[in-house]
């Protein structure tokens, strides 16, 4: 079977709304994406195990967001400020200034990809979308160059045993491992979010 037959084809139509409309479709679909990953993020707060659940649970569902705004919007930039929004909001939830970095870069990347397409080339939008996840990277990447340091903060936040379950699992060769695998995940998160887009939004006008 061709990629073709297998990817669902995005609709032709000229992107539409003015900018203030489009800031505002930002604003949305980045508030859903934020509240969709902490939401589930929060069953990392039963144990660091739960984080090998909860990431790739996102992941899956974050694709039909981020594909759906792809397609709603179709300006480039959109992707660059959800990045730099969500690593704001990370670094004021407790996170190293090495997250806001990674979603920054991700997400422009993320943006000339899906503008390489047009927003309506189903494989780029996938792409981008996989491409704009590894910024959780970031996240963990202290634990690389300061360790001790990073883990003293888990410990205050979450408990010493926490910070040591933590630190025995997420080790650096697990992180790449964890972080490679994440995203062929959200590979797979964004051809389910084409999917949906055409078999359910797009008959209701909203993509």
């Amino acid at each position: 079977m061709s990629d073709d037959q297998m990817m669902p084809a995005l609709t032709t139509r000229s992107a539409s709304g003015t900018n203030a409309q489009k800031i505002v479709y930002i604003g949305v679909f980045t508030a859903i994406y934020f509240v969709v990953f902490f939401t589930i993020g929060m069953l990392g707060f039963f144990g660091p195990y739960f984080m090998f659940i909860s990431i790739p649970l996102s992941l899956l569902i974050e694709g039909t967001v981020i594909v759906l705004m792809l397609n709603k919007i179709r300006a480039f930039g959109a992707l660059s400020i959800l990045g730099i929004i969500v690593g704001l909001l990370m670094m004021l939830t407790g996170h190293a200034w090495t997250t806001l970095v990674f979603t920054t870069l991700t997400s422009f990347i993320a943006d000339l990809v899906a503008k390489s397409g047009n927003y309506v080339n189903g494989p780029k939008n996938i792409f981008a979308y996989a491409i704009l996840q590894v910024w959780y990277f970031g996240a963990w990447l202290p634990i690389f160059y300061g360790a001790d340091a990073y883990f003293a903060d888990v410990a205050v936040q979450m408990g010493q045993q926490y910070a040591d379950q933590m630190q025995a699992l997420f080790t650096p060769i697990i992180i790449v491992i964890f972080t490679i695998a994440n995203f062929f995940v959200s590979l797979i998160g964004g051809w389910i979010g084409t999917i949906i887009l055409r078999k359910n939004f797009a008959k209701a006008g909203i993509a």
